[in-house]
């Protein structure tokens, strides 16, 4: 695993939109690696960080996260490890909207990361 850009995390926060936003076209889920729970889907992904529509996830938080693209490019889901940087209430039915930074990736994951993006993102 790598670090993102030899950044430290603040100066990567300060500059958390260098990565134009690209919009999802399908409903892809992403789960916690470790306890394999659903956090949500992904509605806008970039090189730097993911924003997911699902469940209240505590700002600060660092997690493993997996992304289940297999439908949309060939080799693994995606693995990367990611902080929460925000999270909010989107509706009144409790589904949030949060905010992750990557902070470590491996170079395929980034690999498999940058051809989902072209493959299913708007933007």
């Amino acid at each position: 695993m790598v670090t993102v850009s030899g950044e430290n995390s603040m100066e990567a926060w300060e500059n958390r939109r260098r990565f134009k936003r690209r919009y999802m076209l399908f409903k892809i889920p992403a789960y916690d690696a470790k306890t394999r729970r659903f956090l949500g889907l992904v509605q806008d992904i970039t090189e730097g960080g993911v924003q997911l529509f699902g469940i209240k996830v505590e700002s600060g938080s660092n997690i493993s996260l997996i992304i289940q693209a297999s439908d949309y490019i060939k080799g693994a889901p995606l693995h990367f490890d990611a902080v929460c940087r925000w999270s909010r209430r989107e509706n009144p039915h409790g589904y949030y909207a949060s905010g992750f930074e990557i902070v470590s990736i491996s170079p395929e994951a980034r690999r498999n990361l940058m051809g989902l993006i072209e493959f299913v993102a708007l933007g």
